[in-house]
């Protein structure tokens, strides 16, 4: 009897962990943890939570949305999501992970398609020029820049993130 009461304990305990996520599952995501876009696919479904100083972390979380919501509230917004079945899962709402200098590789359109931060030169689609954190406005980075477009990055571009406030220019590298 005490042999069948270990086996089964032994196959809880396995249940268990099963069901916890690793931890660098983006189901475990918080504000402020960076992201990594580890899949092969050009769009940003697979990613794994990385520290923010790891070249490869090119999003940031900036906020987790609640049971129920859906909307990051702006376009400019990356996002990822478990899906909702029931009301349930998780999703993240993302800016980039980046600083002045710093040079990114974009697959397909912005901002669903993957960022991978690149060195500077023939591989990048463009360059963060300026970074402005608690300021959400799109007038600091000058009249020539606009609204990012799809796959129109080669052009100076605002990214505008409200939550928690954040101004992030780009240009063609």
């Amino acid at each position: 009897m005490v042999k069948g009461k270990i086996v089964a304990m032994a196959l809880i305990g396995a249940s268990v962990l099963a069901g916890c996520a690793a931890e660098n599952d983006p189901s475990r995501a918080q504000p402020g943890d960076c992201l990594a876009a580890v899949g092969e696919g050009k769009k940003t479904t697979d990613l794994r939570i990385v520290g923010c100083a790891a070249p490869e972390a090119a999003y940031r979380v900036a906020k987790r949305l609640k049971r129920g919501q859906r909307s990051c509230g702006s376009t400019t917004y990356g996002y990822a999501s478990s899906g909702y079945v029931r009301g349930g899962g998780w999703h993240l709402c993302l800016t980039l992970n980046a600083e002045v200098g710093d040079c990114f590789h974009q697959e397909v359109g912005f901002p669903t398609g993957k960022a991978t931060k690149v060195a500077c030169g023939p591989s990048a689609t463009y360059r963060i020029v300026k970074r402005v954190d608690g300021s959400a406005d799109k007038e600091l980075c000058g009249e020539g820049a606009a609204y990012p477009v799809r796959n129109d990055l080669a052009r100076p571009v605002y990214l505008v993130y409200p939550d928690p406030p954040l101004t992030i220019c780009t240009d063609r590298v």
